[in-house]
């Protein structure tokens, strides 16, 4: 069961049972605190495992797949601080502060910090009281100041405004293919237009994109199955599958044999 209390951009996430590996587009900058449990963030590169008392700075426009994990007893529990660009863009402004080099990382776990414990660790009491806008960014602005306290070199990340530039589209493509998202996106990340990421990648891989992320994902999976010997419940899930009889059908349709038969 999954509960999720909102307190204008200040969130606090419970899950009380294991989440499937969940894929998100990461449409603004975050950042959370691990109240309890452990969670796996996977960013297309490398699996992070983050516990309890750790800090986690997202950035915007990135594919991350997340899985939170309770621990024993108690519930997967996190605070989270969304950082809007609207507000860290009047940050900017307001203390001349821009990046001076554009981020190539997804991921990044802060430094022990006194002053960041205490400070989320003192946002739990705010969501037994209806508190105003004003003072939700009030509160945003306080973790933005910690946040560059913490490293001054996130101001690269924080204060990053442009849009994904063109990128190299093959590249991209076999390190994101399991990531379960339209292309709409994948186009966006990749610095193209929809038609032109459709007609990029045509000239690239001779085939459509569905039909290309499909196969890749299948010929994934069979080496999972086959060499790694993972399970099918647990495959179909890291290919990028939504559901495990989609991918028993799809699996057999392409190899001729069941998933569970390897």
């Amino acid at each position: 069961m999954k509960q999720l209390e909102d307190l204008h951009g200040i969130l606090r996430h419970c899950y009380t049972k294991s989440s499937k590996a969940g894929e998100q587009f990461i449409g603004e900058h975050g950042i959370s605190f691990i109240v309890s449990g452990e969670m796996e963030a996977y960013d297309g590169n490398t699996k992070h495992l983050y516990q309890k008392g750790d800090v986690v700075l997202y950035r915007k426009n990135a594919l991350i797949r997340f899985v939170k994990y309770p621990h024993q007893e108690k519930c997967f529990e996190a605070i989270s601080i969304i950082l809007d660009e609207k507000l860290l863009k009047i940050f900017a402004e307001q203390y001349e502060i821009f990046s001076d080099k554009s981020p190539k990382e997804s991921l990044f776990k802060l430094k022990e910090d006194e002053l960041i414990q205490t400070y989320f660790k003192g946002l739990e009491t705010w969501f037994s009281n209806k508190i105003s806008t004003e003072l939700a960014t009030v509160k945003k602005t306080e973790m933005i100041l910690l946040v560059l306290r913490n490293n001054k070199e996130f101001k690269n990340i924080l204060f990053h405004f442009g849009m994904p530039g063109k990128v190299n589209l093959e590249a991209f493509m076999n390190t994101h293919f399991r990531f379960n998202v339209p292309l709409s996106q994948l186009a966006f990340l990749t610095g193209r237009s929809l038609a032109t990421f459709k007609r990029d990648f045509e000239k690239l891989f001779q085939m459509s994109p569905h039909k290309w992320i499909q196969q890749k994902r299948l010929e994934e999976a069979h080496y999972l199955l086959k060499h790694k010997k993972m399970k099918v419940k647990d495959v179909y899930l890291e290919v990028g599958f939504e559901t495990l009889s989609h991918f028993s059908y799809t699996f057999k349709n392409h190899f001729g044999v069941s998933p569970s038969r390897l």
